[in-house]
């Protein structure tokens, strides 16, 4: 049965440690179709590609950092201390990313996120790392009402048997049917501006200049990059798959 008691609300105390139990992975995979073929990792924050700053914002937290492309190529430049690997099962979307991210940890469990997420927060990540040392479960998950972001969560590494099962089963591959059958706790957010923008996906050419519009000069987004024309952020919670 699932677990799915809350665990309360955060208060964002921040411990300045590396983290030595758990590892951090970033999910880049995706065939990009929405961004008509151009790799959104590299699009640029402040002349900066999307991927080195979520690199260097795990650098700060985490001992493990693990890369989910199957296009290590593609990476090189940002490759020095982190660990490449591909998918194991294929095609399969996120899932498959999550599956080769803990086959490949050292660690005992993973916290994962999308490559596409320009407003992480270094401060709620080492909370839901805190929360999840403290709890009985295989996975925790933010919650903003009744919204869930499944990549910007924790996963034990004994999970990788479970969704390889789910996978060959071929039934579903959504995150969310795994949630149906393993031991799951939610992290409870306030529903509020602050929190809800972390979890802004990058999705189409579209809201770019939406997302970063009213935001400081300090911040800005470029239309430069090596790999892509002008792209946009979604503004709001995904509540993704």
């Amino acid at each position: 049965m699932t677990n799915r008691h809350s665990t309360g609300r955060s208060g964002w105390a921040v411990p300045q440690n590396k983290e030595n139990a758990l590892a951090g992975a970033i999910l880049a995979g995706g065939k990009n179709v929405r961004m008509g073929g151009q790799n959104k990792c590299f699009f640029r924050v402040n002349g900066i590609p999307l991927i080195k700053r979520t690199i260097d914002l795990f650098a700060e937290i985490f001992e493990e950092i693990i890369l989910i492309t199957d296009s290590p190529g593609s990476f090189k430049e940002f490759s020095p201390g982190i660990i490449m690997e591909s998918d194991i099962l294929r095609g399969v979307g996120p899932l498959g990313g999550i599956h080769a991210g803990l086959n490949r940890t050292t660690k005992e469990a993973v916290f994962f996120v999308a490559c596409d997420m320009p407003f992480l927060k270094s401060e709620l990540i080492r909370e839901e790392i805190k929360y999840f040392k403290k709890l009985d479960c295989e996975a925790l998950v933010p919650r903003i009402g009744k919204l869930i972001e499944p990549l910007h969560a924790v996963y034990k590494k004994s999970l990788k048997d479970s969704i390889r099962s789910l996978i060959k089963s071929k039934q579903e591959y959504s995150i969310r049917s795994l949630f149906r059958s393993i031991n799951i706790k939610y992290l409870e957010l306030e529903n509020k501006k602050q929190n809800r923008e972390i979890f802004i996906n990058l999705n189409t050419p579209k809201d770019f200049k939406d997302a970063f519009a009213n935001r400081s000069a300090t911040l800005r987004a470029s239309t430069t990059c090596k790999q892509s024309p002008e792209v946009s952020f979604r503004p709001g919670f995904p509540g993704r798959e």
